[in-house]
């Protein structure tokens, strides 16, 4: 009778745990996909177009829904509170960072300063998200790099829903003939495709099983993300595909002397094709080439030098090089600093299509050298932690992606686009793997002086 009753607790709370361990999973699963896509996608999915949330004022919607999954967060965090101080503790780095764009602030012109309110709300919102990720992913022993697949995976495959019965919304109203799918711009579609390539090689590299299903469901994902880039028309991350390419490549190599002919051939390449752009073919059918001039794209990367040197300008004429305007207060329409330059995009774009002139412009040169060290200090911190290789690979693919992306978009510090969260994200999870492996070769030292 004991044995019965011993037995059926054991069962019990075998149970318990696997509904605990569920929950966890369907948590983490849905807050990376609120974090990729944000909650506009339900309402993409109810026959809404993206214009149409604040047209039509839903943003109560997606506001209401971003709260709750950053409540949740929260009390993911006061459980685990011993866990999650010490992570904190560890990624004291990127809170320094953070807490410095909050204080530029007090930079911000009056009519600016609801919107920079606004953006630091995000950011604490998003960072409360992360560290219960963070949290959960050590508790649970879950790899993040698995889940991170998966999730880009399950995206693609909704994605392929939404052409399937919404296709006619799917399109930008603004740039026309380009495909967004369930996101703000085209733009976007294309970077969360290269995200999604990046990571099936990161993933291939590691040694993944080879058995037939693993190689068709790559080369499926691998071709609708390709698909996805060519539809929304972005030249950036259709060289991107041709980048990780070369990352994959390059990886596979031992020899030096190979490595070394590959990036002599990948700088070669980058120099024949800017200097050759608007002549090179690089496919071509019966019907149909593909070639820069068909994606709109020049030597000013579809104006954004302009934009550059407009943005600069400004910046050295009210003598604010060295503090800048403060997170969040450039951008904007009427009354914005932006909107006093004598150029009509600059109502419309919201950035300067470059993540370091947009940190140069909020931040000035003091915040634009303090990010670039610290940027350099986590890449070097990354190559120095060995303890999960599956992960270091996806975060080196994950780097080259949001480094080259950032030359023609911007995306650093940005609270809004989804590469800056996974960045942040990443660069918590790097100062935890680095303080932990520190600490165990510390305790591996004690052991063999103590013997």
């Amino acid at each position: 009778m004991a044995l019965a009753y011993y037995n059926k607790k054991i069962f019990l709370r075998k149970n318990r745990i696997r509904k605990s361990t569920l929950n966890v999973y369907l948590f983490i699963y849905l807050q990376l996909i609120n974090i990729i896509t944000g909650p506009d996608i339900i309402l993409k999915f109810l026959g809404f177009k993206y214009d149409d949330v604040n047209e039509i004022g839903l943003g109560w919607f997606t506001t209401s829904v971003n709260l709750i999954f950053i409540v949740i967060a929260a009390l993911v965090l006061c459980n685990n509170k011993v866990k999650s101080l010490q992570f904190i503790a560890k990624a004291k780095k990127i809170i320094i960072i953070l807490l410095l764009t909050f204080f530029s602030a007090f930079l911000v012109l009056g009519k600016m300063y609801d919107q920079s309110v606004n953006l630091i709300f995000l950011t604490i919102g998003y960072f409360i998200k992360i560290c219960s990720l963070i949290v959960l992913f050590d508790k649970y022993d879950i790899e993040f790099s698995t889940t991170l697949l998966n999730v880009l995976k399950l995206l693609v495959i909704i994605m392929l829903l939404y052409i399937t019965f919404f296709f006619a919304n799917g399109f930008s109203t603004t740039l026309l003939g380009r495909y967004q799918s369930v996101f703000s711009q085209p733009n976007t579609l294309g970077q969360f495709s290269s995200l999604t390539i990046g990571v099936l090689f990161s993933d291939r590299l590691y040694g993944s099983s080879r058995k037939k299903a693993n190689n068709l469901s790559f080369i499926f994902f691998l071709l609708i993300g390709i698909v996805f880039i060519i539809i929304s028309q972005s030249f950036t991350n259709l060289l991107l595909i041709i980048l990780i390419l070369l990352m994959y490549y390059f990886y596979l190599l031992k020899n030096k002397i190979l490595h070394f002919l590959l990036l002599t051939a990948i700088v070669l390449f980058a120099y024949f094709f800017y200097t050759n752009s608007k002549d090179l073919s690089i496919l071509s059918f019966s019907n149909v080439t593909i070639n820069p001039s068909n994606f709109d794209r020049d030597l000013t990367l579809t104006g954004r030098t302009q934009i550059w040197r407009d943005v600069l300008d400004k910046v050295q004429l009210e003598n604010n090089s060295l503090f800048g305007y403060g997170i969040g207060g450039f951008w904007g329409k009427t009354g914005s600093p932006s909107s006093k330059i004598d150029n009509a995009l600059f109502m419309e774009i919201g950035q300067a299509h470059n993540g370091l002139i947009d940190l140069y412009i909020q931040y000035g040169l003091i915040g634009l050298t303090i990010f670039v060290c610290f940027l350099f200090n986590i890449l070097n911190k990354l190559s120095k932690i060995k303890s999960n290789s599956k992960n270091v690979f996806l975060f080196n693919f994950f780097f080259v992606l949001f480094l080259f992306n950032n030359l023609v978009e911007s995306s650093y510090l940005q609270p809004k686009n989804f590469l800056n969260v996974i960045f942040v994200l990443i660069v918590v999870y790097i100062l935890n793997s680095e303080t932990s492996l520190r600490n165990r070769k510390y305790r591996l030292n004690r052991i063999d002086n103590s013997l």
